[in-house]
């Protein structure tokens, strides 16, 4: 495949050094569990909770190093020394992480403005300089490392279109590996048919803005059909318990997500919910939620926004570019099963043609043998230069 040189073996070694993160399980730890399962290259993955000589040893060991959403000074000179070593180092973002909403609890670390709410009619700040260990400064400092640390990788892979405009500014080498569903894991149990029908919520943190969306279509919509549907919540976000009576509502914690996807399938949702409010951030997430709820073959209804520019509505999908779309097309799912139907089994052919993991892991080999090719002939190219007086990748009579 493409270009070789004697710097690359013939079986390349891929260490992904991440942090312990549900972003590092989709993007690293599930990506390389199926490269050792088919065999694909031979890969590694460890967190920052072994020796400084275990991590040396397998960093000496790969041809290829993985960071996952890695940022700040420290992380530069990390980069700069590996490649004075001769690896190939790989950056990997899933997030536009200084687009944060005010309301990601990561905003105190990454976010760049002060931020004032009204509470009760009176306006006070959420975060302001200085104060409870918010610092603009220091948020900025690591803002620009980031900028610093994109341009160092040999190669940034990302996960949609949307955040790929946004990073390539600073590292033209950049491919998207879309995030992938190993059906695997993601099978549904048998399908129960429900008393009630069930709308599903799987909310991380990062989707606290979105509550107060939700809060609203789904008040109306249990102001229509009453107990013919109840609200499943599977995540953290406890605000949302306030809100609806315990026969209105059922949370459940989430859990490691290694178990995560038994947990999804004990559920028995009908259908799932994907809503995005309408910020920076959001634009450059991927259509993960919408593939988990297909792979279960669960219908879902999505923001009509950039991370599911891939969902066909009325096809694979039902897309709504409001809160009113919202509640019109939960209703019509609610009142047809046949729709439901015709629906999760288009999500889940259309998920397990292209967002199957199985089938897309060989996309990151081929991203991380062309990255490290690229490594090599920059290294052979110094290299002539620094030999030769005149060097051999562009003669004097070459230039025109």
């Amino acid at each position: 495949m493409g270009w070789h040189y004697d710097c690359i073996s013939d079986v390349m070694k891929i260490v992904f050094a991440v942090p312990n993160s549900g972003c590092a399980y989709w993007r690293c730890k599930q990506p390389n569990n199926m490269i050792q399962k088919l065999g694909l290259a031979e890969s590694v993955m460890f967190h920052d909770n072994i020796t400084q000589e275990e991590t040396e040893k397998l960093i000496d060991w790969g041809d290829v190093v993985v960071f996952q959403s890695s940022m700040g000074i420290p992380m530069v000179a990390t980069v700069a020394k590996l490649k004075a070593m001769g690896k190939t180092v790989v950056g990997d973002y899933d997030d536009l992480s200084f687009a944060l909403s005010p309301f990601n609890p990561a905003y105190k670390t990454l976010g760049l403005n002060e931020v004032k709410i009204k509470h009760e009619g009176e306006e006070k700040y959420l975060y302001q300089d200085g104060v409870a260990g918010f610092s603009i400064q220091a948020n900025y400092f690591r803002y620009k490392s980031l900028q610093d640390l994109l341009k160092s990788f040999n190669m940034v892979t990302t996960t949609a279109p949307y955040i790929k405009s946004k990073y390539s500014e600073f590292n033209k080498n950049l491919l998207i590996l879309p995030n992938s569903i190993d059906f695997n894991l993601f099978k549904p149990f048998p399908r129960e048919e429900n008393k009630q029908i069930r709308i599903g919520w799987t909310p991380s943190d990062s989707h606290y803005s979105e509550i107060w969306m939700v809060k609203r279509i789904i008040r109306k919509i249990i102001n229509k059909y009453g107990d013919k549907i109840i609200f499943v919540v599977l995540g953290n976000l406890f605000e949302l318990g306030v809100e609806f009576k315990l026969n209105e509502m059922e949370r459940h914690d989430f859990i490691g997500l290694d178990l995560y996807p038994i947990k999804l399938a004990s559920l028995n949702l009908d259908i799932g919910l994907c809503p995005l409010d309408n910020n920076e951030f959001n634009r450059a997430k991927s259509q993960l939620k919408w593939s988990e709820y297909a792979a279960m073959r669960i219908p879902s209804v999505c923001s009509k926004m950039e991370p599911y520019d891939c969902v066909e509505d009325g096809v694979t999908g039902l897309l709504a570019k409001d809160e009113d779309e919202f509640f019109d097309k939960l209703c019509a799912l609610i009142e047809d099963a046949k729709l439901r139907k015709t629906i999760s089994d288009n999500a889940f052919e259309e998920n397990y043609t292209n967002f199957n993991l199985e089938k897309n892991a060989i996309l990151w080999v081929e991203a991380y043998e062309q990255a490290r090719e690229n490594s090599c002939r920059s290294q052979l190219s110094v290299k002539e230069v620094s030999e030769n007086d005149t060097p051999k990748i562009l003669q004097t009579s070459d230039i025109k």
